[in-house]
């Protein structure tokens, strides 16, 4: 089996001022196409760091992918220290030229060095254009070991990446294929999502993770094939849906949002958000769903107590009796912002996420979160503990959670 390490650069990176989201998709594409990623390696913008590392990697895998570096500036070092690696000159590839003197010429100014820098290639290195932004990336076979370099962009990376897959990358015939799948839940434990998955653990290689509440399950399962590889996954995937149950919200990069979405299309209903203490946060992820336009008729966030009442319609004595924070009021909202768009579903949240605003009687993390589906109410208390942030993305998810299941009933 083809092993490989994935190499990310960037001083940023090392001094923790960006967050690295690039390794965590590579490993996937690679583990997708059967090849085993063994090591993960973060580096500066460091000439000497950098070349220290490709003779390591080198030494210990067939594959290497490096992204970051291959910028315009001083600080971007990267292709520079491949070709010292690699012993050969940087060229300018013509091709990568042209794309790059398009580019500057639409933006009305003229290239410069800085610009041209990005065209530059170690000599004899395959080429993997990049169509959504300027800097090349390249292929280059060095010593026992394939080295491809691409930007740090995501967005650029990614589709380069996948290029490059496509018509170099291939697993190691014969040594076995490996490919991951993973499944999603929400409103159960880890500890519980781990004792339902432990038999499966068997046929393949089980692993939990936690994030704002969602609980991952991901399955890694190794055969002589890629067919045999996906079959030991649909026989772990089915028997891990039947113990979880309607916990199982979805799978790869689906999410809370669009599998509500999916419903709402599915059932031909509408969804309206009122909300409080998650700010917006319910309704921003309903929005970041293509075609939510469809279903998602409307969003409030009634933050004060004259906003509860004057937009969505909660009774000032209900609030006076019962406090904003209340499980008396989080219905009121989600029954008051359903009437006010005369959606079929409508969520209602309201809490204290701190660090201020906490009585003896109402603590930081106290949160209420209701629903209501063509006139079925529901209402959960949550006691939550983190930052704010925290408490609002967990909350956010309950919320999407309940209405979710609201709609599979």
């Amino acid at each position: 089996m083809t092993t490989s390490e994935i190499i990310t650069i960037g001083t940023e990176i090392m001094l923790g001022q960006i967050t690295d989201s690039n390794t965590p998709y590579i490993a996937n594409a690679l583990t997708e196409k059967g090849i085993r990623v063994q090591f993960q390696t973060s580096v500066g913008d460091d000439k000497v760091l950098l070349n220290s590392a490709l003779k390591v990697a080198a030494k210990r895998v067939d594959l290497i992918i490096i992204t970051g570096g291959l910028g315009p500036t001083a600080n971007d070092v990267t292709r520079e220290a491949l070709s010292d690696f690699f012993g050969v000159s940087l060229v300018v590839d013509g091709e990568s030229y042209t794309h790059i003197q398009k580019i500057v010429e639409s933006r009305h100014r003229k290239v410069t060095d800085a610009d041209k820098k990005q065209a530059l290639v170690p000599e004899g290195a395959t080429v993997v254009s990049n169509t959504h932004g300027t800097a090349a990336g390249f292929a280059f076979r060095h010593g026992n070991a394939e080295f491809v370099c691409l930007p740090g962009v995501p967005g650029e990376m990614r589709s380069m990446l996948q290029k490059y897959l496509e018509t170099h990358a291939t697993s190691t015939s014969g040594e076995g294929c490996s490919l991951t799948r993973t499944i999603h839940t929400f409103g159960i434990s880890e500890r519980a999502v781990e004792d339902a998955v432990r038999n499966c653990k068997e046929q393949a290689r089980v692993m939990t993770l936690v994030h704002d509440g969602v609980v991952s399950v991901s399955m890694l399962a190794t055969a002589p094939t890629g067919e045999g590889a996906v079959k030991i996954l649909d026989a772990v995937e089915q028997n891990a849906r039947q113990k979880l149950g309607h916990a199982v919200f979805g799978t790869g990069d689906e999410t809370l949002e669009s599998a509500v979405a999916l419903l709402l299309k599915k059932h031909n209903k509408t969804i309206a958000v009122a909300e409080s203490c998650t700010g917006g946060l319910v309704s921003d992820k309903l929005t970041n769903i293509p075609g939510i336009s469809e279903f998602f008729l409307e969003g409030v966030v009634a933050y004060s107590n004259r906003a509860k009442s004057s937009i969505l319609g909660v009774p000032e004595e209900l609030i006076t009796k019962h406090g904003a924070v209340s499980r008396e009021v989080a219905r009121a909202m989600a029954e008051g912002i359903q009437k006010r768009s005369a959606a079929n579903v409508g969520i209602g949240t309201t809490g204290i996420a701190g660090p201020g605003g906490a009585t003896k009687d109402k603590p930081i993390g106290l949160v209420y979160v209701a629903v209501v589906s063509d006139g079925v109410f529901e209402v959960k208390e949550l006691r939550l503990r983190g930052a704010r942030i925290d408490i609002k993305r967990f909350s956010a998810h309950c919320a999407l959670n309940m209405a979710r299941l609201s709609l599979t009933k």
